[in-house]
């Protein structure tokens, strides 16, 4: 069997997008379509019927995301942090959430919550204040990772970062990704830009072959555009850059003869258990 592992979460681990459809972003390449693809639970009373009905069927994880403010983080209240809490109580469950740009405060409180963070890293400054419509920049972002990654460890943050945007160049890419192995070595989520004709499949390989040196493990996330991409998922499993891919489809599963986990592919192995 291939160490390489196939991550296809279905009805194992879902996706909940507490804003329903609603974004205060709206991002040119995202157009709201990943939110649209998400179950929705817009109140305290809609996400407590819907994680219970999901385990009641066998769900074990549940991926807490949806539209961020104009600030850049998950409007996740105290209240929702509350029924979370109160729902893992006596299940074992893990739960994580597209946290975003969160304050101190807020990051502390989910962290209290959620066993992982998934960690979206810009490419650029470009990409947050023009793609992203953010008066933020990339250091702030990594703060953020370094505050997780030290004060509760590399198991409970997944970063990420988008290669391809027309936002940020090849070799800005390669930075941050080495900036990113400077603070984080446990694993490194790559996703590919979704809103363009073409995508460069030399910058990926570029940024893939630099990753697979500094980190861990390499991991290839859910967004990227499939239409366009299996012929290089399949070189990048060849050359042996990642070690997890999102959603690979059966014939890269078969030909790799690929262990499946039905889970997100930042989990820690510790969570692996459940999703097998």
């Amino acid at each position: 069997m291939s160490a390489v592992l196939a991550f296809v979460p279905g009805r194992k681990f879902v996706s909940i997008s507490i804003t329903g459809s609603w974004c205060g972003l709206g991002c040119s390449f995202c157009g709201g379509k990943y939110l649209s693809s998400m179950d929705s639970a817009e109140s305290v009373g809609k996400l407590r019927d819907l994680m219970h009905y999901y385990y009641r069927t066998g769900t074990r994880g549940f991926l807490i995301s949806g539209g961020f403010t104009k600030e850049g983080y998950l409007p996740v209240t105290g209240q929702i942090l509350d029924f979370l809490e109160e729902f893992r109580r006596g299940r074992d469950v893990f739960l994580s959430a597209h946290l975003g740009l969160a304050p101190r405060d807020l990051t502390d409180r989910a962290l209290g919550v959620f066993d992982m963070v998934d960690y979206e890293v810009p490419p650029s400054n470009e990409y947050v204040r023009f793609g992203r419509g953010l008066n933020a920049s990339l250091e702030d972002y990594l703060e953020m990772l370094e505050y997780v990654s030290s004060e509760y460890g590399e198991d409970r943050i997944a970063p990420h970062v988008v290669l391809g945007s027309p936002l940020a160049s090849g070799q800005q890419e390669l930075e941050v990704v080495s900036r990113i192995g400077l603070i984080h070595r446990r694993i490194l989520t790559l996703l590919l830009y979704v809103g363009g004709e073409v995508l460069e499949e030399p910058r990926v390989l570029s940024a893939a072959r630099l990753s697979r040196r500094l980190f861990s493990e390499v991991s290839l996330g859910c967004m990227r555009p499939r239409s366009r991409t299996a012929a290089l998922v399949g070189e990048l499993v060849d050359r042996g850059y990642l070690d997890r891919v999102t959603n690979p489809g059966n014939d890269i599963v078969k030909k790799f003869n690929m262990r499946v986990i039905r889970a997100c592919c930042g989990i820690p192995k510790s969570a692996f258990g459940l999703f097998e």
